[in-house]
């Protein structure tokens, strides 16, 4: 089977201890009310316990796929295995922490298969499209974090 890899790496510096970026990352359920509503996102299933979590992607113009965590490393990794369809490999999400910031990170390999992913790889850049996906996923987080914080009143 012809194979199409795509890799990517994408990040933001959100000005949050990871302690209050990770409960967001970790509540695969609230994804559907931040996620760009053009990616899709449905969780199939999920519980307490991270491992196992399953997650549909159908994003708009493409093809679904599906996703499952791995392994977690509380409070700074998820990994989930990609699966099913036309795409298999892994992402993770990393948190780094930077004193009162943290630098989330994720980070994609996965290979494609078929010739229609052939084709339009000609064309596009499929790990840029990934990106500029990921880059809404990021700042919609970062927006979701914005939101938990209480309101500052100015001095006056």
């Amino acid at each position: 089977m012809i194979n199409t890899p795509i890799r990517a790496t994408d990040e933001i510096t959100i000005p949050y201890p990871a302690a209050e970026v990770w409960p967001v990352l970790a509540d695969f359920g609230g994804y559907p009310r931040w996620w760009p509503k053009s990616l899709g996102i449905r969780v199939l299933s999920g519980g307490v316990e991270l491992p196992g979590t399953e997650v549909e992607v159908r994003p708009f113009g493409g093809r679904p796929f599906r996703c499952r965590v791995e392994s977690v490393d509380v409070p700074t990794r998820i990994r989930m295995r990609y699966f099913g369809g036309f795409i298999d490999g892994f992402g993770e999400w990393l948190l780094a922490p930077q004193g009162q910031e943290t630098r989330v990170i994720y980070r994609l390999e996965v290979n494609a298969h078929g010739w229609l992913v052939v084709l339009l790889s000609k064309v596009l850049d499929l790990s840029k499209l990934h990106s500029r996906s990921m880059e809404s996923v990021l700042q919609n987080l970062k927006h979701v974090l914005d939101a938990k914080q209480p309101c500052k009143k100015e001095s006056q």
